[in-house]
């Protein structure tokens, strides 16, 4: 019995090395090169629409100032927003630019947070199988706006005064725009019939900008043309960024999350 029982723990430790030996090499297998390939360059541009909920804490000197609303209530808080992405590739090479604005306005505890938010995140990816494609690159972020209403007092000399939005003093933030260094990868399992699973998620920050900035996108793809595709899927964007000191100071510690569809046009 002893022996029969070290036979089958062996024979199920081989099947799992095999196992996890077969998934890596579907992972990092490179894609085989095709025997007719007239052109390797690709060009997609890309579309879409993320219905974002806020929530965190913005500080501006001594004052800081809590936000918190869902994706359900973006379309009282959303002023303007304009997104999409470029993506030019060469043979397993991608250059990737994903730009993301956003003007948004929220009320809480009888405080105003009024904010103007840019992104744009350069990456260069390498597919190295069908399904695995890791990445590098940079998340700029460009963020101004105002924090108002009667409960807010002018901390310092160096914070200037706005009009009250509720009859009280307001507190710039001032342009405040930072870099942050990621990396991360592009996950995709094809379902049959143009239809597939895709992870998008990176990693960065690490006190270069933020100290985190985290991103995390499944999604659901369908082409359902050789020149279009479509995505529907829930995005995670987090940021804790901090800067300054006294008046001076301003902190960003935000978790940006929404339900987000898109189109791509494939060239």
């Amino acid at each position: 019995m002893i022996v029969f029982g070290f036979g089958i723990h062996k024979v199920i430790h081989m099947k799992s090395t095999a196992l996890l030996s077969l998934l890596a090499a579907a992972l990092l297998t490179p894609p085989s090169a095709g025997a007719a390939e007239p052109n390797k360059w690709t060009f997609d541009a890309s579309l879409y629409g993320l219905a974002a909920g806020m929530s965190g804490d913005i500080g501006v000197g001594p004052v800081n100032a809590g936000v918190d609303f869902g994706f359900d209530k973006v379309w009282d808080n959303l002023e303007f927003a304009a997104m999409g992405k470029v993506r030019v590739g060469y043979d397993r090479w991608a250059l990737t630019t994903d730009v993301v604005y956003m003007g948004l306005q929220s009320s809480k505890n009888g405080v105003t947070v009024e904010l103007d938010q840019w992104m744009v995140e350069p990456t260069l990816s390498c597919r190295v199988s069908r399904y695995f494609e890791p990445l590098a690159g940079a998340r700029y972020n460009n963020l101004s706006g105002e924090l108002r209403g009667p409960n807010l007092q002018r901390p310092g000399p160096g914070l200037l005064p706005g009009p009250g939005l509720l009859n009280g003093p307001g507190i710039r933030t001032g342009t405040q725009d930072w870099w942050d260094p990621i990396v991360g990868a592009n996950l995709s399992l094809p379902l049959g019939k143009g239809f597939s699973f895709n992870v998008r998620g990176d990693l960065g920050g690490f006190g270069v900008g933020s100290d985190l900035t985290w991103q995390a996108f499944p999604y659901f793809g369908w082409q359902f043309a050789k020149w279009g595709s479509l995505q529907a899927g829930y995005r995670w964007l987090y940021m804790d960024y901090e800067t300054g000191s006294g008046d001076s100071r301003f902190k960003y510690d935000m978790l940006i999350q929404g339900p987000q569809i898109g189109v791509t046009f494939h060239f």
